[in-house]
């Protein structure tokens, strides 16, 4: 079957001072279901990076929070491959709670030959894992800020050994709470959905500077590297608890 379901109880530690998951905590889950998928077929992800000599790496998401997601409930992640075009693979999935649908994610992947640093293309690869055209959100677009935009610099970030991953660098599901971290008032609100471009790496020891704008309702986060390059930003829809 092209989709995959895996259940998840919500611990207590992923939840923040109003009791509702973190961001990156569901879009955690979604990515862990689709490693699951993976490992029941071949090749797997591991056998992909250390056999073939390729890896996936995240380079847009959007997601939507329906409601909040609360400690120790039963939540079904569901995840399928949605086929892609040119170099960019599409990944989706759905956060599930007694039937009722809490959450969406659409993401762009692309897969990088190790070797030489080239994207493969869709058509030249062949992956174990059936694709769907089914996208519960919109695919993702560039992120775009808009052109009036003022963002003030709010703060810097290191990257610990802590936040990287197998790749060396920051792990894609630690972005959403590192950039909503930088949106004032953060501790009051809920994160009702969120779009992330992934543009250049933070590897160990990175620091990056944050900057933050907003435009109506709407948050814009954007994290630096020290040359200047945008390291990834973000936009970001809340709702006040207050």
């Amino acid at each position: 079957m092209p989709k995959f379901s895996t259940p998840f109880q919500v611990n207590s530690h992923d939840t923040d001072k109003n009791g509702n998951l973190y961001p990156s905590t569901a879009l955690r889950y979604l990515h862990e279901a689709a490693n699951l998928q993976f490992e029941e077929t071949h090749p797997t992800l591991d056998e992909l990076r250390y056999e073939e000599k390729k890896a996936f790496l995240l380079s847009r998401a959007s997601m939507e929070l329906i409601r909040p997601i609360k400690a120790f409930e039963n939540v079904v992640a569901t995840t399928w491959a949605g086929g892609g075009k040119a170099a960019s693979f599409y990944r989706c999935g759905e956060l599930t709670i007694g039937g009722e649908t809490v959450g969406k994610l659409v993401s762009l992947w692309a897969l990088i030959d190790l070797e030489t640093g080239r994207l493969c293309r869709v058509r030249d690869v062949s992956l174990p894992v059936e694709s769907i055209e089914e996208y519960p959100l919109e695919i993702p677009a560039h992120i775009r800020f808009p052109k009036e935009l003022v963002l003030m610099e709010m703060g810097k970030r290191r990257i610990y050994n802590s936040d990287i991953d197998i790749n060396g660098h920051m792990n894609n599901t630690n972005y959403p709470d590192m950039l909503a971290d930088f949106i004032p008032g953060i501790e009051h609100s809920v994160v009702t959905s969120f779009s992330i471009g992934y543009l250049h790496e933070a590897k160990l020891g990175t620091e990056l500077t944050l900057y933050h704008g907003k435009e109506g309702m709407r948050h814009y986060v954007r994290s630096v590297l020290p040359d200047g390059a945008v390291n990834a930003e973000g936009i970001f829809d809340l709702e006040d608890l207050t």
